[in-house]
């Protein structure tokens, strides 16, 4: 609705009027926490909320997984692809220890343990000195009965876009179990995937309107995964292995009919193509074992790797002429070995104390073979740093206290981080690196609904292998160079965060936040020429962030609660084109996501939808500016657990036909006040509408 009023205007009134429909859904948040303050609460401590299996019984729960989503005030963050395994935590323990896995994210874990084996999830907050955190200031620990008993749980997904291409299934089935003892957990899944997406393109010089284009790109994939995690009992020790094996086929084509406007230009048809083949593997085995009445110690070991081989073709066509212009053959290997090694000590009064020491070996191997056609046929390309190989051996030291003292908790840590980064084969470098990563978090917690935390730490980025190492890029008719001199960007983070819990599920939580950066990580110009990932200089950057889950009986819906995530930030760097500041590229300046659910529970039934929207995003080239501009999203879904005992859920996806707008500016030269406007691309692209029946149960 604020959407569609908003397209109504233009300019600074249009902006206006996505900040008063935000603003508006703050008040309303605000109205619906203190009509809510009195409803019933959950079992809780200072630090702790406390969740029993009953709680969820209104969400008509097939798995943990859906139990997690519905904690109130809570988001699932799985962790990223951080290399290394501390740095990569999420914050979902379970039974109050993190799975030895990076791949296998905690979310697939949930979604394969029966609803039936949960006895309660706990939201800890503040006090993690004791649990598997790594550093989050809220975690949710999912405490799993153990049980002889096998139980199985099925998923199946049909999806199918209305716009174009046919019905897409995917499913899954897994099993727990004790074996001999052992507690064994097996998964098989399948996903076939299809995407139609449409675009209107205008293409403008300085003068004006030159091209038009019609664009149709098509994505298709497949992928089966095999999983395994074990866990033993031997003595007062246990041992825990984990398996997973994937592999996933794709394609892609796109085609753009272009019409010059000028009458002497004819007609062309561009098609890019690439088929692609993903192979990923992880083996992990991890023992936990007390060496005292309050020391304790874990040892991991985890490799993990993928291989993917893509070939590209990009094809010109016209009446009288079928060219292929390029083609691109590329295989990418990579793999992660991981040793780590962990000592807690509770033996100090009010105090657990955890020493870490992690080492890791990581390695991309890159082989790219390019050929364009110059007039006499595929002849091949020399890019510079597209074959080459890029290892990193690094050692990760942390140790840390917390200490909890009466409504006060205090968590301090000092880590340290040295690594080598070489690059062999072509642009062959090494790098030598070394920090310091000091936190300190306080957290006061007078009561069970009121906590306030400041946070202050020096967190240091990991580096994206692929920046190392040039590639074709046959979207911008460019190559893609790397860096092999790039360093990690640096993080000074302070942030202070205050959290209201009130009624069953009500929580509102306020952040604010300020980094100071160093070494941005952003494109760098060399020479005036070309551009490559780099260090673009310290830049700042702060915001606002603010999350609510609001109950919404006593406005009439009952049974019926709103789930809210708005931020706002800004940052700053100096532009090494330009020599002026401006915002972080990529940033977005506002975000704004909500989620309504209303169960009706005598009927068993469920209905709600999610909408977000989010402000426009800027890249800065060294010729170019690309902007990303993306309309409201809106979701609705109905679900019932009424038949056969089984839960079905349809949702209607992208049901305002979603615009992502590329706006892509060209000048002819390096961006600076008097550079002019060469070429501009505008582009609108649609990816439909989509039905997505789901059904899934236990047995």
């Amino acid at each position: 609705m604020f959407q569609t009023a908003c397209r109504s205007v233009s300019g600074k009134a249009s902006a206006r009027c996505r900040i008063l429909a935000i603003v508006t859904a703050c008040l309303l948040s605000s109205a619906a926490v203190f009509a809510s303050a009195q409803a019933d609460k959950p079992p809780s401590t200072d630090e702790t909320v406390v969740y029993p299996a009953g709680f969820f019984i209104d969400y008509q729960p097939i798995n943990a997984l859906d139990m997690v989503e519905q904690i109130p005030g809570f988001q699932i963050d799985d962790g990223d692809s951080s290399r290394g395994f501390g740095g990569a935590a999420g914050n979902v323990l379970i039974n109050g220890e993190r799975p030895g896995s990076k791949q296998d994210s905690v979310s697939q874990i949930l979604e394969r343990i029966p609803a039936e084996r949960v006895e309660r999830i706990e939201v800890i907050r503040g006090q993690t000195g004791a649990l598997d955190a790594r550093g989050q200031a809220v975690v949710a620990n999912v405490i799993i009965i153990d049980s002889d008993q096998r139980d199985w749980v099925w998923d199946l997904n049909v999806e199918q876009d209305l716009d174009s291409g046919g019905p897409t299934p995917s499913g899954s089935v897994s099993m727990v179990d004790r074996i001999s003892g052992t507690r064994v957990a097996a998964g098989l899944s399948f996903s076939t995937g299809y995407a139609g997406n449409t675009a209107d393109e205008l293409v403008f010089d300085g003068d004006g309107l030159i091209e038009t284009r019609d664009e149709f790109e098509r994505f298709r994939d497949q992928s089966i995964t095999f999983n395994l995690n074990t866990a033993s009992q031997i003595d007062s020790a246990q041992l825990e292995f984990n398996v997973e094996l994937g592999y996933e086929p794709g394609d892609f084509v796109e085609r753009s009919r272009r019409q010059p406007l000028d009458p002497m230009l004819e007609p062309v048809l561009i098609r890019q193509s690439n088929d692609t083949d993903e192979i990923e593997y992880e083996f992990g085995s991890t023992l936990r074992w007390p060496i005292a009445a309050e020391l304790s110690a874990r040892t991991l070991v985890l490799v993990t790797g993928e291989t993917n081989d893509r070939d590209s073709e990009l094809r010109t066509i016209t009446e009288s002429l079928n060219q292929l212009d390029q083609r691109a053959e590329r295989e990418r290997d990579e793999l992660e070995a991981i040793g780590r090694f962990e000592l807690s000590y509770s033996g100090w009064r009010n105090h657990t104390i955890e020493f870490e020491f992690e080492t890791a070996y990581n390695r991309l191997d890159n082989d790219l073979a390019l050929f364009t056609d110059t007039g006499d046929g595929l002849v091949p390309v020399d890019v510079p740093g597209a074959n080459t190989r890029v290892e990193e051996l690094r050692a990760d030291l942390l140790i840390s206290d917390s200490w909890q003292l009466e409504h006060w908790i205090i968590e301090s840590g000092l880590g340290a981080e040295l690594s080598r980064i070489e690059q062999s084969g072509q642009n062959a470098n090494s790098q030598d690196f070394f920090f310091l990563k000091p936190s300190l978090t306080l957290t006061w917690a007078p009561t069970t609904n009121r906590q306030t935390r400041l946070e202050l730490a020096r967190q240091v980025g990991q580096l994206d292998f692929g920046d190392f190492v040039s590639s074709a890029n046959f979207d911008d008719d460019e190559l893609d160079l790397g860096n092999p001199e790039l360093k990690p960007q640096n993080t000074w983070a302070s942030r202070i965060t205050h959290e209201q819990r009130f009624g069953k599920i009500g929580v509102a939580s306020l952040s604010l936040f300020h980094d100071w950066v160093r070494d941005v990580q952003d494109l760098l110009p060399i020479g005036g020429i070309f551009e490559v990932p780099g260090n673009i200089g310290n830049g700042r950057s702060w915001g606002i962030e603010l999350e609510s889950t609001l109950p919404l009986d006593r406005i009439g819906l009952r049974n019926g609660r709103l789930d809210l995530e708005l931020d706002w930030r800004d940052s700053r760097v100096t532009d090494p084109v330009t020599g002026q500041g401006r915002r972080f590229s990529g940033q977005r300046g506002y975000s704004l996501f909500s989620e309504f659910r209303q169960d009706l529970i005598t009927q068993r039934w469920a209905w709600g939808f999610e909408a977000d929207y989010v402000d426009a995003s800027r890249e800065f080239g060294l010729d170019e500016i690309e902007i990303d501009d993306r309309g409201l999203d809106l979701e609705l879904f109905i679900e019932t657990t009424r038949f056969w005992g089984v839960k079905m859920q349809l949702s209607a996806v992208n049901l305002l036909d979603r615009e992502f707008l590329r706006d892509r500016r060209l000048f002819d030269g390096p961006r600076a006040d008097d550079a002019s406007l060469s070429l501009r691309e505008l582009r609108d692209r649609r990816r439909g509408r989509t039905l997505v029946f789901n059904v899934s149960g236990t047995f």
